[in-house]
């Protein structure tokens, strides 16, 4: 049997994967909910210091600039809560997600309920996202001049696939209404 470079009895693959304890509560309060986003990747700038040479003031000051952005950023986010307020999924304006938000009552649920429930509100927080974004170029193409709303809605829903929010809040009154009605 061919020997593969990444076999060793010595390595547990699957602890890589184990984020368990890499949550962090959302505010200093201990109030439960725990949140996973994007900027919890991102790296510290450095403190600043009289040693820093040009070419480092100048690479930090980039950094000085996005912090004001944090209001912009919120603006841009498109979220979708489950009724329960347990989890909500936030996404981006191209329907990339960018934050999955757990209250601590999740544990009352089972992995795959959890993973079910985030799957759902990801899918509907990504045609939220992409709506304000058919919403956008459907008004950026109209401040350009185009005249035809037929001609370019049928661009944005079937060549580039972009629900309308119309059709995004459709499907998400469908879906809460199917899958929450007991609650």
């Amino acid at each position: 049997m061919p020997q593969h470079p990444f076999d060793s009895d010595d390595d547990d693959l699957a602890a890589a994967l184990d984020f368990s304890g890499s949550t962090a509560p959302v505010s200093d309060e201990d109030d439960g909910e725990y949140s996973a986003g994007a900027d919890d990747w991102r790296a510290d700038v450095p403190a600043e210091s009289g040693e820093l040479s040009t070419d480092l003031a100048a690479v930090s000051a980039p950094a000085e600039a996005i912090e004001g952005e944090d209001e912009q950023d919120a603006e841009s986010l498109f979220t979708v809560p489950n009724p329960a307020g347990t989890v909500a999924v936030s996404a981006v304006v191209d329907g990339g997600i960018h934050q999955v938000t757990l209250s601590g009552r999740v544990t009352n649920m089972t992995e795959s309920q959890l993973a079910e429930e985030i799957m759902v509100l990801a899918h509907l927080a990504r045609q939220k996202g992409q709506a304000a974004q058919h919403e956008f170029l459907l008004e950026s193409m109209r401040e350009l001049g185009a005249d035809d709303t037929a001609a370019i809605r049928d661009v944005l829903e079937n060549g580039m696939e972009l629900p309308s929010p119309q059709q995004a809040s459709e499907t998400q009154a469908r879906v809460f209404a199917t899958r929450y009605q007991a609650q």
